[in-house]
């Protein structure tokens, strides 16, 4: 009590129980008044009544707190490779683990040794050799992601802290100082009440329990999604930063047109980086055939004879004046024109791959091992392998030769066409081991085209996820290797013409 009155002086606490001294009184007159009256009891059951549905309402306040309660709003970088991948696993299950008792939000130095965990764990992913990982960074990029990471924060706090942007740290400080001020001497406050108004003491004090519990129940869920997305937002960024995937100049979009990466085939306007579809295949297979079938219209040079596809030849695909992809016609594997180093600076930098095999030749040897060798190839964990779709060709020339009448049911297949299709079907994803559900038939003879526009086009677009994930982090790349020459020219030209003023 002495700390108190020396905070305020007598004066102000005289002044203080004179103003409240009405306050006071009236319960205490209020309460004798009912007690003559036999209103007292009725009293007391109105006041626990409306404490009851006080706390009713409350606790389905509270309820749907929790349901309307976001699980997460930090997803893994649609950009990031699949090493990022199996690292952000690692994020995922740290921050659901994590609870407010083992790391307490009001604990500065608790949640600097989080964010250090945090840290060594995606350090010591990406860099398990290293006897410090915590240091395999650059001072540059680890400015830049304190950046981010602190504009973040800050549109987060002025988005969701109402007059955040008119608190000064000083008022903070000083509410904080009166609300322990307050804390400490409440006791006094209650007791008093208890003294001068037992039947509002008690009704009080029965919702200050329940409700501070259905309050802390809330908040305690409130601050275990805090605690866990700052522990997600602290992983990804430290993904960016240890795998390599941090960008000094974020000033262009990542997905920006490469002009480079897009052999030409990319204009001026185009908002966006184009997707790359790659076709590959052995000769005569139907690649040529395949891009007119897509594209509506003879856009590819077709021909009975072997190596018609030259050279590899990119085509747009547009929709409504929009570039939608590049397709990318090769020649066929098993001719002179493609050999191993071709395939892998081809593929290097596709985003989904249309693999074209034939339903009616059974010598499929060379295709498996073309296709091994590919898949070895992309699997790479700092890539990300482009998602892979055989479109198997030629299904009129099954048995029998001289029917054609689509459509054919194939699961169960309705008669022996079908059937020979399916079996197809079945013969082609075993021998390139693939899943069956990535084999799709289709017909490309001309005057028969069947399959393409519906079954292939709604294959492709199930793909597209993975496909856009691919597409960005080649762009990423793309930027890097930009912004990486053109930092060095910079500070090249830079110091020259520091030591030209300094001779």
């Amino acid at each position: 009590m002495k700390d108190l009155v020396k905070e305020f002086g007598w004066l102000r606490v005289i002044a203080l129980g004179i103003t409240v001294l009405p306050l006071i009184v009236l319960p205490v007159f209020a309460t004798l008044w009912m007690w003559e009256a036999g209103l007292l009891l009725w009293w007391l059951l109105a006041a626990a009544l409306a404490s009851g549905v006080g706390l009713a309402i409350s606790r389905i306040a509270v309820v749907r707190e929790q349901h309307a309660l976001p699980q997460s709003t930090t997803r893994a970088g649609a950009h990031w490779t699949a090493e990022a991948d199996a690292c952000w696993v690692r994020i995922e299950q740290l921050a659901s683990e994590a609870t407010v008792d083992e790391w307490p939000l009001n604990e500065g130095a608790t949640l600097i040794r989080l964010a250090r965990h945090v840290l060594l764990t995606v350090a010591g992913h990406f860099h398990p050799h290293r006897s410090q990982p915590l240091l395999e960074m650059t001072l540059p990029h680890t400015l830049t992601i304190i950046e981010r990471a602190a504009r973040e924060l800050r549109d987060e706090v002025v988005s969701n802290i109402p007059f955040s942007h008119r608190l000064t740290l000083g008022t903070m400080a000083r509410a904080n100082s009166l609300r322990a001020l307050l804390k400490r001497h409440e006791g006094w406050y209650r007791a008093a009440r208890a003294i001068f108004a037992p039947q509002s003491a008690a009704v009080a004090e029965l919702r200050r329990a329940v409700g501070s519990q259905l309050l802390d129940h809330g908040s305690e869920r409130v601050q275990t999604w805090l605690l866990r997305e700052y522990i997600r937002k602290l992983g990804y960024h430290a993904i960016d930063l240890y795998g390599g995937l941090a960008r000094l100049e974020d000033q262009m979009r990542l997905d920006a047109p490469d002009k480079r990466l897009a052999a030409g085939a990319v204009n001026e306007d185009d908002a966006h980086e184009p997707l790359r579809v790659l076709l590959l295949g052995r000769t005569n297979a139907g690649k040529s055939s395949l891009i007119n079938a897509l594209f509506g219209e003879v856009t590819a040079a077709v021909d009975l004879l072997p190596d018609t596809t030259t050279e590899i030849v990119g085509y747009r695909l547009e929709r409504d004046d929009e570039i939608q992809g590049l397709i990318f016609d090769t020649p066929g594997f098993d001719g002179a024109l493609f050999g191993s180093r071709v395939l892998e600076k081809t593929a290097i930098d596709a985003d989904l791959i249309l693999w074209v095999s034939a339903a009616h030749r059974p010598d499929r040897d060379e295709e498996r091992q073309r296709l091994d060798q590919l898949r070895a190839m992309l699997a790479d964990p700092k890539r990300r392998s482009p998602p892979l779709l055989v479109v198997m060709t030629h299904i009129d020339r099954l048995r029998p030769v001289r029917e054609w009448n689509p459509p054919y049911l194939l699961d169960p297949p309705a008669d022996t066409k079908a059937n020979q299709i399916a079996a197809a079907l079945t013969a082609v994803a075993r021998d390139l081991d693939v899943d069956v559900d990535r084999v799709i038939p289709v017909c490309l003879a001309e005057g028969k085209t069947y399959n393409v526009d519906d079954a292939l086009n709604a294959a492709m677009l199930r793909q597209q996820d993975a496909a856009n994930q691919v597409r960005l982090l080649r762009c990423l790349r793309a930027r890097k290797h930009e912004e990486n020459w053109d930092l060095l020219w910079r500070q090249l030209g830079n110091a020259g013409r520091v030591l030209l003023r300094n001779p």
